[in-house]
């Protein structure tokens, strides 16, 4: 898939091919339950995703959708205070928006609070950049091609939202929500006398959803962790979440491991990754390296590899511990 959030990395989007914007993520079959869905669009800091009935894509499920599932559930003792985020990115009214769009792309976030004289005057999105990059006019047979920077020299007060979605500190988790969903939103600021005290996102909401992974039972070590603490908690918990599944086909499992390298060219902020994971069982050692843009994707992946190197290693093994007890 294609987040606004990746259209915001392009330099130019008349130069860039849709490939380079790739994000890959896991489709869910039509039989996944809501805590699983809400588990995987968290991890991957996605607002949908696509559905499957094994052969085809047949649909998508999205935020709003699955936070409709919460209503009436959150009960009055939550408050808003306890999902939100404490002293959020800001950014001023007069600042450039593509000042605003190098932290969008570089938190990996999609919302930055919009302070004047240390007041809230707005919210701007990934959505409301988004929406200023259109494509050039046509000039007869050429086109005039305007880098993303130069489109983007205007003001952050020119394109943001002037009235966003605020709360008191006081609010319940369950007014905050309902607020949202009835004003079809994607986050809420929290406020008092018009100082920002913190930003709750629909991401927020979809933690009380999401089902709970069980640690494994053995050490699970990771290292070259990416610098962004968001990517970082994402991918420690997509290679938990990996070595689980081995675990539950191979519970013999010592220890696992992997080891993240980041391969960033000059003058690109997007850059590949090659992932090693080794899995220590009483017998074998197992080991699978593989590169690509995604860090969640790849240890789908490799997990996949694992898998089948697992058990055709174990084949010969099982085949001679038969034979044994036939002796």
């Amino acid at each position: 898939m294609i987040s606004e959030r990746e259209l915001l990395k392009a330099t130019s989007i008349e130069a860039t091919k849709p490939s380079a914007l790739v994000s890959y993520i896991p489709v869910l079959r039509k039989e996944a339950l809501v805590g699983e869905v809400a588990r995987l669009m968290s991890d991957y800091r996605i607002r949908a995703t696509p559905i499957s009935d094994g052969r085809k894509i047949v649909g998508q499920v999205n935020c709003t959708t699955l936070l409709r599932e919460l209503r009436g559930r959150i009960g009055g003792d939550l408050k808003i205070t306890s999902l939100a985020t404490e002293n959020p990115i800001i950014i001023e009214e007069d600042d450039p928006v593509a000042k605003a769009r190098e932290i969008l792309v570089r938190k990996r976030i999609d919302h930055l609070p919009v302070i004047k004289n240390k007041r809230v005057v707005g919210l701007l999105t990934s959505s409301h950049i988004v929406s200023r990059l259109k494509p050039p006019e046509r000039v007869g047979s050429k086109s005039i091609r305007p880098d993303t920077k130069s489109s983007l020299d205007f003001r952050v007060g020119d394109t943001m939202d002037t009235t966003p979605l605020t709360c008191p500190p006081d609010a319940t988790a369950e007014q905050a929500l309902e607020s949202i969903l009835n004003n079809d939103q994607t986050c809420i600021l929290v406020t008092q006398w018009e100082e920002l005290q913190a930003i709750s996102t629909q991401r927020d909401f979809m933690t009380l959803l999401a089902e709970v992974e069980p640690a494994p039972e053995f050490p699970v070590f990771i290292v070259g962790l990416p610098e962004d603490p968001f990517e970082a908690e994402a991918t420690k918990a997509k290679f938990k979440r990996a070595v689980n599944q081995l675990y539950r086909v191979f519970p013999d499992i010592l220890e696992a491991r992997s080891v993240i390298k980041s391969k960033f060219k000059a003058g690109r902020d997007r850059g590949r990754y090659e992932v090693t994971v080794q899995i220590r069982t009483p017998v074998d050692s197992f080991s699978y390296s593989d590169e690509g843009w995604e860090l969640p994707a790849l240890y789908d992946l490799i997990t996949d590899r694992l898998k089948r190197l697992m058990t055709n290693k174990q084949k010969p093994r099982r085949a001679r511990q038969r034979e044994k007890s036939e002796t």
